[in-house]
């Protein structure tokens, strides 16, 4: 009996032993649990604290440079529309002073289409050759500006290019034709410089 009830102490000992054992396993295994969450948090802590660090590092010059950018562009826009506009109106000046001093031109040429007339009266044929020369040279120039006669009669009257200061009803022949050019029309570029005065038939 005695030697039983010693080892049935001894029993319950190593019993109780191994019960403490595995508690202590067990709050190892807590504890590593616990270490492993506790570094996953410091991690998620350092990512977070990295990208604020590298927020509050940025250099505020970019945000300048890129204000600096966008105001050269914008310059560069500016300027770019104001030499298109300034090259447009100095061409637009251009035309206008071309088109008034060919306008003042064409009573010149009004003189000279009447010499020329008056030379098929005039036996002399070396001042005709002379005033068709000059007159020819006076074309030419006209054309070097688009400057060009316009071709109005036996046309359909055109109000936009005809000025009808007479008229005239001729046998065979339909209203609204222009019999007679009395003073020669001219366009600049297609558009009409000074319309032809005309005798229209009725």
């Amino acid at each position: 009996m005695t030697g039983d009830s010693t080892k049935q102490p001894d029993a319950e000992r190593m019993a109780d032993d191994a019960q403490t054992t595995v508690h202590e396993q067990q709050r190892e295994a807590t504890a590593g649990a616990a270490e492993v969450d506790t570094l996953e948090l410091a991690e998620e802590d350092i990512s977070f604290d990295g990208d604020e660090a590298a927020d509050s590092t940025a250099d505020p010059r970019d945000a300048q440079i890129e204000e600096l950018t966008q105001q050269l562009l914008r310059t560069r826009a500016d300027f770019d529309n104001f030499r298109r506009r300034t090259r447009q109106e100095r061409e637009e000046l251009t035309q206008f002073a071309t088109k008034k001093l060919l306008g003042d031109l064409l009573p010149v040429i009004d003189n000279f289409d009447r010499a020329m007339a008056a030379l098929d009266q005039v036996d002399e044929p070396q001042l005709k050759t002379g005033i068709e020369m000059v007159h020819r040279q006076l074309q030419q120039l006209l054309a070097q500006y688009g400057v060009e006669a316009m071709a109005a009669e036996g046309a359909a009257f055109d109000p936009v290019l005809h000025e009808a200061v007479m008229q005239e009803s001729v046998a065979g022949t339909e209203p609204g034709v222009v019999l007679q050019v009395l003073q020669t029309g001219y366009t600049i570029h297609g558009k009409v410089l000074r319309p032809a005065m005309v005798k229209v038939s009725v």
